[in-house]
């Protein structure tokens, strides 16, 4: 039986939903938080990235792991790039 109960549960269809999936999955491995279905911490960034994109309905078949690697590192770098402006932005005086 499938429980349809989580926020997450559904497969992400756009996207940019795809990718936001992605992001959390990986800030919760950075964060040490990720684990696996059988409960044990996930240490290893390769099988991290494959969580990822499983819980976001995507393959790794037919790509490089260096192109994974890379393709999660712009994505992560961008939105720690977000959240600095974001932080900029608040540090700013406004007129």
């Amino acid at each position: 039986m499938i429980d349809d109960s989580r926020e997450d549960a559904a497969m992400p269809k756009s996207k940019k939903a795809k990718q936001a999936k992605i992001r959390k999955v990986l800030k919760e491995f950075k964060a040490g938080t990720l684990k696996s279905s059988s409960g044990e911490k996930i240490t290893d960034r390769r099988r991290a990235i494959a969580i990822a994109l499983s819980e976001a309905g995507m393959s790794m078949q037919g790509k490089s792991d260096a192109y994974w690697d890379s393709y999660v590192s712009v994505m992560v770098g961008e939105e720690e790039e977000e959240e600095g402006m974001e932080e900029e932005e608040e540090d700013s005086p406004k007129s």
